[in-house]
């Protein structure tokens, strides 16, 4: 028997082709399938060819831009008779409204959002993205500019045909966030000054209205005071102009602490810390060479002597940034007797002088242009053992951007006016005394020996229990607030001879301090207090308050 061989041969019958959607706005995408039947065996594979836009080896359909509605015409052919040929229609009509989204709507110097052109719902990439400030890319990322007071951006999105515009805002806030160093202090000659829980922040100053500025590292940072303060050695080049007193004759001032007189002459200044400007401001400098000297009625209010070195004040400066607009306010003001405070000094002696509150050393914060109703101070817990430095923020504002909410955070009210101003009441033993809170205060301060029965320390000014304490206080704010703190005092000697510069359980008698309560930065470990300006608006109310 004889067999006959044969062979089969593929035929391509027909190519069907289907869009979805059939119809869709310039730079919107259709997805195409195409269909090959046939028979023996034979490839569904086809390339792909489009009238007009673009579309992929995966049959994804990109259209083009148009000003009139246009029919498109997509085809397949099969790759094995390229003569099989599918086709399908897809009506591309143009962009007539687009909407333009931003995420986040609020964000900081150098931060980004990425903002989004929509037509009818869908995303569209056919446009040109412009920005009033700041820069945007194509694809619509926004980069916001420094900027010195909050600011919004207009960005807007045209089509590039038939330039259909769209636009949204995106709100530029002023960088209000300064870091924050518990480091020992600056440097003499190389050495630190070894100061335990100073709070240190970076100020620039600059002679007002003018690029000549110089940046004070190690500023100590207090909001137990108002007004910036600093040494005239700090200063280096910058000249700050001399403000005069009434009587035409330079103005001066004598600011006290427990531990000395810091004297000097009132200029004005620019005042910046992160992203923050107080653009001119009444600060004191602080023994500047050739100026009149401190009269007796300023020296002897202190047992303490001149704060005139960086080792003497602990610091190149001091930022006071408590609940008041001005360091003296209406005691200061014409009207009172003059206290020994703001001095009025010709050529030759210094006398006391009532100087109008526009005048005096003035709160930086309440100078800015945004964020100037208070602040917050945040720091990570220390351990009973200490740290050799601690790091935290120092953050401008209260709930004025989306970094600066009160949160969780209990509002005590404090006292305007009176005996203990900028005071709640601390109750101890069921005994009232007045309290408050101090980022200039390297310790927690209050009552003495004989009532806590803590014995004092070789280093003067602390307690040195034998053992590690707890003190509980609660604190009632003039809001009626009121909340329980507890205080862990640990031998000062101890800590201070570890070498370490962090400490939350250092602790001191008040003598010369308080006659109460004054919780100074290790009550800050661990927490993020806020310190509200007096007449200020906050989510937590008027100011002054202090929350925790």
């Amino acid at each position: 028997m004889a067999c006959s061989g044969g062979s089969s041969t593929a035929t391509i019958t027909a190519v069907t082709v289907s869009c979805t959607p059939t119809s869709v706005q310039s730079g919107q995408t259709s997805s195409c399938t195409a269909t090959v039947t046939g028979t023996g065996s034979f490839s569904t594979a086809v390339s792909w060819g489009t009238s007009a836009g673009t579309i992929d080896a995966n049959g994804l359909f990109t259209a083009e831009a148009v000003t009139a509605s246009t029919a498109v015409s997509v085809n397949a052919a099969s790759i094995d008779d390229t003569t099989k040929v599918g086709t399908a229609t897809i009506t591309v009509m143009p962009v007539t409204a687009i909407t333009v989204t931003c995420s986040p709507t609020a964000i900081q110097p150098r931060q980004n959002s990425q903002c989004v052109a929509t037509a009818n719902g869908s995303t569209t990439t056919t446009v040109n993205w412009s920005s009033s400030i700041g820069s945007i890319s194509a694809a619509g990322l926004f980069t916001a500019p420094q900027v010195t007071a909050s600011t919004q951006a207009i960005i807007t999105a045209v089509t590039q045909v038939s330039n259909v515009t769209g636009t949204s805002s995106v709100t530029v806030n002023v960088n209000n966030a300064a870091p924050l160093a518990v480091d020992g202090g600056p440097t003499v000659n190389g050495v630190s000054i070894g100061y335990p829980n100073g709070v240190y922040a970076t100020v620039i100053v600059c002679t007002p209205g003018t690029t000549t500025c110089q940046s004070i590292d190690h500023v100590l940072v207090d909001t137990g005071s108002a007004g910036f303060r600093v040494l005239s050695s700090a200063l280096g080049s910058v000249a700050l102009p001399g403000q005069n007193a009434s009587d035409g004759n330079p103005l001066a001032e004598c600011y006290v602490r427990p531990d000395g007189y810091a004297w000097g002459p009132v200029a004005l200044a620019q005042v910046q810390v992160a992203g923050e400007i107080a653009a001119s401001i009444p600060v004191q400098v602080i023994a500047p060479p050739g100026f009149s000297a401190a009269p007796p009625s300023c020296t002897t209010q202190t047992t303490g002597g001149a704060l005139s070195t960086v080792t003497a004040l602990n610091a190149n400066g001091i930022l006071g940034i408590g609940v008041f607009v001005q360091d003296c306010g209406s005691a200061c003001a014409p009207g009172n007797s003059a206290p020994n405070v703001y001095y009025s000094c010709p050529t030759s002696g210094c006398g006391a002088i009532t100087v109008a509150t526009n005048q005096q050393v003035t709160n930086p914060v309440t100078m800015f242009p945004s964020d100037n109703n208070g602040s917050l101070i945040q720091f990570p817990p220390v351990f009973s053992g200490g740290s050799a430095t601690a790091t935290g923020s120092l953050i401008f504002g209260i709930g004025t951007q989306p970094n600066n909410g009160l949160l969780t955070a209990t509002v005590y009210g404090v006292t305007a006016t009176g005996l203990n101003p900028g005071s709640f009441v601390s109750t101890y033993n069921s005994t009232a005394y007045p309290g408050a809170i101090s980022s200039g205060a390297n310790a927690n301060y209050f009552l003495s020996s004989a009532i806590t029965g803590y014995p004092g320390c070789t280093a003067p000014g602390f307690y040195c229990p034998s053992s590690d304490q707890t003190v509980s206080v609660t604190n009632a704010g003039t809001n009626g607030t009121t909340g329980s703190v507890s205080l862990t005092v640990s031998n000062g000697d101890a800590l201070l001879n570890s070498g370490n510069k962090a400490f939350s359980n250092l602790a001191g008698p008040g003598t010369g301090k308080t006659g109460g309560f004054l919780f100074g930065v290790p009550f800050f470990y661990g927490r993020t207090v806020y310190t509200a300006i007096n007449g200020a608006s906050t989510p937590g109310g008027t100011g002054p308050y202090f929350a925790y």
